[in-house]
């Protein structure tokens, strides 16, 4: 599977394209089902203190929720299955020209009442060695629309930095026009592919129920190879850095 030369076209421009029922409703199910038996923490994998969790806050009251594995591949057959799948990886290798290397994924749960995330990049600006290549598919598991907080991206800024500041992640939402928003409201099945620069964000999940997602990020092979296992050692070092001192005993990576 690739991109057909108008999607190519539109992704050049915008920095984002959008791909409908990509996945059967059967594949959908078995991936819900399989994430869903993750939810049952028999083990205390869901922990505040696990390396692979994130957790955001309730828009309204503050309360910490569970929303995220980073990464799941290794907990999650199905998922990894997917980040393989030649429908995805054709897509992105039509995109390089050259074949695609796995380089992140995380699967957002986003429940009811989830914060959403503010404007950013995805490529941090400063994080040396951080391929310039990195591209996401989105995956949509549950449909997705402004009401639960899908995700927002902003058209033709993909080929820059919006900031030079080092350690500049998040950034005003000033710094885009608001003209240039795209609501990626998504069915299940459906795939959106973005930019490491696009800038994009999402609004609290107002909705009564879940807002699944799978994000699969991906760079070039010409642009550094095969990088995942240590992407990941970095980034949990790093996130092992913003805990307090007290803390850094009951840190665990399952």
């Amino acid at each position: 599977m690739s991109l057909s030369s108008s999607d190519k076209a539109i992704f050049e421009r915008d920095g984002f394209v959008t791909l409908r029922s990509v996945f059967s409703a059967a594949e959908i199910a078995d991936l819900v089902a399989e994430t869903d038996a993750l939810l049952v923490d028999s083990d205390s994998r869901i922990s505040q203190f696990n390396l692979r969790c994130r957790y955001m806050p309730h828009w309204q009251s503050g309360e910490m929720l569970f929303e995220v594995f980073d990464p799941i591949n290794e907990i999650a057959p199905r998922c990894e299955q997917m980040t393989r799948d030649r429908r995805i990886v054709g897509l992105i290798e039509s995109i390089y020209g050259e074949p695609a290397c796995l380089f992140k994924e995380k699967f957002i749960f986003k429940p009811a009442g989830a914060t959403g995330y503010k404007l950013h990049q995805d490529i941090p600006f400063g994080w040396v060695g951080f391929p310039r290549t990195f591209l996401t598919v989105l995956v949509a598991i549950d449909p997705s629309s402004p009401e639960n907080g899908c995700t927002e991206v902003f058209s033709g800024y993909h080929r820059s930095f919006l900031s030079n500041e080092p350690e500049t992640y998040m950034l005003p939402d000033e710094m885009v026009d608001n003209s240039r928003r795209t609501f990626l409201a998504l069915e299940p099945g459906d795939v959106a592919i973005f930019h490491g620069l696009t800038p994009h964000r999402s609004e609290p999940n107002r909705s009564d129920r879940m807002r699944r997602s799978f994000y699969i990020s991906y760079n070039a092979a010409s642009d550094g190879g095969d990088q995942r296992a240590a992407h990941y050692a970095d980034f949990h070092q790093r996130m092992r850095g913003r805990r307090p001192a007290e803390e850094q005993s009951l840190v665990f990576f399952r």
